[in-house]
């Protein structure tokens, strides 16, 4: 029997199987008619857009509206449908050139599968038509009232007939069964009940889902399948009865041959033998069966009444579960209503037990939920039993488990155009606006995409996606124009940061979007993280990670207003790093304009804990499915990760963080001893300081966070599932934490599998989402651990981007006699080719260099890059420690634009301290989409050498530092040639 938390699993089919629905359309209709019957069935020409109009106002998918071909004789019509393949043939009765019959006959010769209807203009034709139904040379005959809803009922009877099978037995689509022989009667049913169960079906789908899953379950409406017989309506009934949602009969129609006056009693009766719950609603022109159709258990309507599509709409509304789920003590008291699911799981949480056991005995809750298309939760629901059950405390508590987790599912794999009515915490991914979800807004959703298939499932551990919403780009454009900042793009050297900023401020948005923003805050109060996702972030070759504003929010004020103001400003903030200075000098080294660029903006659920006046996440990280520096046994292919405690900004920024590969988490280079331990673990974390709910940062736009010792995490418990202890007497560390030692960040206990299976979820995540972009990929991650067991753990990708590797086509042969002269040799190297234009090199000597000028450093080179950007000349970059970590104790601090010139950059460590690659920074990646050779060369690791004293003797046009930095310009330009597939690459000095 499946259980409430068996959804997951079975999720990732479901818009392929409303997909699978309706697979047979009626498309094109010849329609064969006098030029008379023509023209008033057309009302003067318009019958196909006329159709189409119904299809808009019905809310149905004009993709498959019917397009009309008319004949205007048999023998025209004749010709057409022989020379060309129609779905359906609708007909009058009269005909210029030909007998009805005779024209029917020879239609069913040229094409004899085809569906035809007749339409009668007059109710005393009906007599002699029938002789027509009943031969079989007709399998419609409907009664034309000036309604062009006449024709749609009977094209969906023909779609309905035909997909019946597959949709009702295979796709547990639900069916109305009409019983009804009288043309004139069902003639007018029909469109009636076809309207108004599409009007239902639309409305119930339009409140949680986009308009794609709205579209898709519209196909999944239920079917009206009509029957003219006792004979037949027996067989519908018997064929489709698990999935009936209710029988509409007349009373008087054929059994046997004959007509019998009391059929749909009968009927009733015997569908209630089997079925005591199954409504059905009995109707005649005869108010004496009234009596008749309440001893079978019925319901009965008079078909004489004024009042009698009212009575009937009421009826479906009320028993078809279209309309609003009235809980009700056993006794028929209504106490409680609910319009949605939503509803629905509050009021279960409240109504008295005995409501409950009513309804759910009564099979009430899935009959409600599969008039709304909800299969699969019905379909968990329906095959328990009250008795199954200890107490009625523990049904109410097996409905509200299924129901909220059957929530959570379906929207945890969808982009929902934000709606602020029913905008709540099951709605995982939401738009506002139309436009583009930008870069990292497209990441997340296609991630989105891969986490439904329930492949990527890890024991104990859930998946997901923080809680988004996407302000597309749209919004921004309508920024831009509704304040004039267009300009700005004018304006490349007139204003600081600081002004653009303030220009940016004084901007409104539009209400719509501040009214949405703010259902968005009534319903999320934790913190916020508000990011760029610019149209050009994240895609192949447009290297921008980093380059544009994140801002992290308390979003803990007490006041709605102040949050709100806070979190417009924020969105401002980001709007305006698009024209700060940094992100003009970056544009200006790709081939872009700064109007290129249009900004959408993602605000996140921040991941972590409340952790006193502090929050943050246990761990954040940033894993590659393609590892740049392979060490030992490893493989590029086996991907590589990088973890720190606190908020990502410790990895992306080029701070402290362990390096492994996942398929082999104990092998850690910079691990491999406890001197290497005690050297390298992390000694410092970045949190949000939730005392300062007031301010909302600008310049800076970390001004929110603060940095601290990893003793606070041992401290408040944040660091347990992560820490091991060092113990100074036997020089020895253990895992875990101990009073007996000194607490150190080495991730021991998750790289061991232990409560977070760590390196398992990364080897199953990287491969599956590189196949899924068809490219080696970079995710970003964190976790929030949670101690004790009895629960899953979250893991949240924050990111999805693609990784660039270097085309392997060019040849590059690097035989002993290059690597026996090389300037540089490296045995990991990153990148591919021949780079043979570079006359300048910039080094920097460890032994001279003191780390507390990284600051300095980086201004100098940014000079020297300026001028040489300006001369067209490119240069080679040789120095200590992480180039581009913003943690200047461990590099040169320099960012895209400052280095714009170089084409090749030689990594090595200081002459205090070894460090680790710069990868898994935004900076590396920019290297890596901009096709920089890089050289790692750590005397630690073996890894290469640099011929320093060669660099001594060459004449040096400028220095700076002390001696420290030299500019040197080359005679002949050097050489640069990686080979992608060994690592290994050498720099030379004149031609190869």
């Amino acid at each position: 029997m499946p259980g409430p938390l068996e959804l997951t699993s079975r999720y990732g089919m479901r818009t392929e199987e409303f997909s699978a629905l309706m697979k047979h359309r009626v498309l094109e209709i010849l329609l064969v008619a006098s030029h008379y019957d023509a023209f008033a069935l057309e009302e003067d020409g318009q019958l196909t857009e006329l159709v189409i109009e119904e299809y808009r106002n019905l809310d149905l998918n004009l993709r498959y509206a019917p397009r009309f071909v008319r004949a205007s004789t048999g023998a025209e019509a004749c010709e057409l449908a022989a020379a060309r393949r129609f779905d359906m043939v609708i007909t009058t009765p009269r005909l210029p050139d030909v007998e009805l019959a005779q024209f029917l006959a020879r239609l069913k010769e040229v094409e004899p599968g085809v569906p035809v209807g007749l339409l009668a203009a007059h109710a005393w034709e009906l007599p002699w038509l029938h002789e027509l139904r009943e031969s079989g040379a007709v399998d419609w005959i409907f009664l034309w009232q000036g309604n062009v809803r006449a024709l749609l009922a009977m094209i969906k009877q023909v779609e309905d007939r035909q997909n019946a099978d597959a949709d009702i037995l295979e796709g547990g689509v639900q069916a109305i069964v009409l019983v009804e022989d009288e043309v004139r009667a069902y003639s007018a049913y029909l469109p009636h009940i076809y309207t108004e169960v599409t009007t239902q079906t639309s409305r119930l789908m339009s409140g949680a889902l986009n308009l794609s899953h709205r579209l898709l379950r519209i196909r999944a409406r239920p079917k009206i399948l009509l029957a003219q017989s006792y004979e037949d309506a027996w067989s519908l009934y018997t064929r489709y009865s698990r999935n009936i949602l209710g029988v509409i009969s007349d009373v008087a129609f054929p059994r046997n041959g004959a007509l019998a006056e009391d059929a749909g009693l009968q009927l009733a009766r015997e569908i209630r033998s089997l079925d005591e719950d199954m409504p059905i609603l009995l109707q005649s022109a005869d108010r004496s069966h009234e009596a008749g159709a309440n001893e079978v258990g019925a319901e009965f309507l008079w078909k004489s009444s004024p009042t009698l599509f009212d009575d009937l709409r009421s009826y479906i509304l009320n028993h078809f579960g279209f309309g609003d789920f009235i809980f009700r003590l056993p006794d028929g008291t209504p106490i409680a209503r609910a319009r949605d699911l939503k509803e629905l799981l509050a009021s279960l949480a409240s109504v008295p037990e005995q409501s409950v056991v009513y309804h759910a005995s009564r099979n009430h809750f899935s009959a409600w939920l599969k008039a709304r298309t909800e299969f699969e939760l019905a379909s968990l629901l329906r095959p328990r039993k009250v008795s199954e059950f200890a107490s009625s405390a523990a049904l109410r508590e097996y409905l509200i488990t299924t129901l909220t987790n059957y929530l959570r599912e379906i929207q945890r794999h969808v982009i929902t155009d934000f709606d602020g009515s029913s905008y709540d915490r099951f709605v995982a991914f939401a738009r506002i606006g139309t436009g583009s979800l930008g870069g990292k807004g497209r990441g997340l959703a296609f991630m989105h995409k891969l986490l439904a298939s329930g492949e990527l499932d890890v024991p104990g551990v859930e998946i997901t996606v923080p809680q988004t919403i996407v302000i597309a780009s749209d919004v921004f454009e309508r920024f831009l124009d509704d304040n004039d900042l267009r300009r700005l793009a004018l304006e490349p050297d007139g204003l600081s940061d600081a002004e653009i900023l303030d220009e940016f401020r004084k901007g409104h948005f539009p209400e719509p979007v501040r009214s949405e923003l703010t259902r968005f805050l009534h319903v999320l109060r934790e913190p916020l993280a508000v990011r760029s996702s610019s149209i050009l972030e994240d895609s192949v070759y447009q290297p921008f990670a980093g380059v544009y504003a994140t801002l992290m929010l308390p979003n803990s004020h007490p006041s709605l207003d102040v949050r709100l103001l806070q979190l417009l400003e924020a969105i401002k903030t980001v709007y305006a790093s698009t024209y700060f200075r940094h992100s003009r000098a970056y544009m200006g080294t790709t081939p872009y304009r700064i109007e290129d660029e249009v900004m959408a903006v993602l605000v996140q659920r921040l991941v972590g804990g409340h952790r006193g006046d502090r929050f943050y996440p246990t761990l954040s990280g940033v894993a590659s499915s393609y590892n740049f520096y392979p060490f030992g046994s490893m493989k590029s292919e086996d991907g590589v990760a990088q973890v720190a405690l606190g908020l990502g900004k410790s990895v992306v920024e080029g701070f402290e963080a362990l390096r492994f590969s996942p398929r082999q988490p104990q092998v850690l280079p910079q691990f491999s001893s406890v001197k290497d331990i005690l050297r390298n673990a992390q000694r410092r974390f970045y949190a949000l300081d939730m005392s300062r709910s007031d301010i909302v940062p600008g310049l800076p736009t970390d001004a929110n966070l603060v940095h601290l010792d990893t003793s606070e995490a041992v401290t408040d418990g944040a660091a347990a599932a992560i820490a091991s202890t060092y113990r100074r007497s036997d020089d020895r560390i253990s895992s875990g934490l101990s009073d007996d030692g000194t607490p150190l960040i080495t991730f021991a206990p998750l790289l061991k599998g232990r409560i977070l299976p760590l390196p398992d979820i990364l080897t199953r995540l990287l491969p599956a989402c590189a196949n899924g972009l068809a490219s080696p990929v970079e995710i970003e991650f964190a976790c929030d651990i949670q101690p004790g067991l009895g629960h899953d753990q979250l893991f949240q990708v924050l990111q999805l981007r693609p990784l660039v590797v270097e085309d392997m086509s060019v040849e590059v042969e690097l035989v002993p006699e290059l690597m026996d002269r090389a300037l540089v040799r490296s045995e990991a190297a990153l990148g591919h080719g021949r780079r043979e234009t570079i006359s300048d090199i910039i080094v920097i000597y460890p032994e001279r260099f003191d780390r507390a000028a990284t600051g300095e450093a980086a201004m100098v080179i940014d000079r020297i890059n300026r001028t040489m950007r300006e001369g067209g000349r490119h240069c080679i970059l040789i120095g200590p420690g992480r180039w581009g970590s913003l943690d200047p104790w461990l590099g040169i601090p320099v960012s895209w634009p400052q280095i714009s010139t170089v084409r090749a950059i030689v990594e090595t460590d200081f002459s205090d301290l070894p460090v680790e690659p710069s990868l898994g920074s935004h900076f590396f990646h920019n290297l890596t989409c901009f096709g920089v050779a890089f050289f790692a060369n750590h005397q630690h690791r073996q890894q290469g050498w640099i011929n320093w004293p060669w660099l001594e003797r060459h004449q040096a046009i400028e220095t700076a530092l002390g001696g420290a930095l030299r500019h040197l310009r080359l005679p002949t330009p050097a050489q640069v040639l990686v080979d992608g597939a060994s690592g290994r690459g050498v720099i030379l000095e004149g031609p190869a």
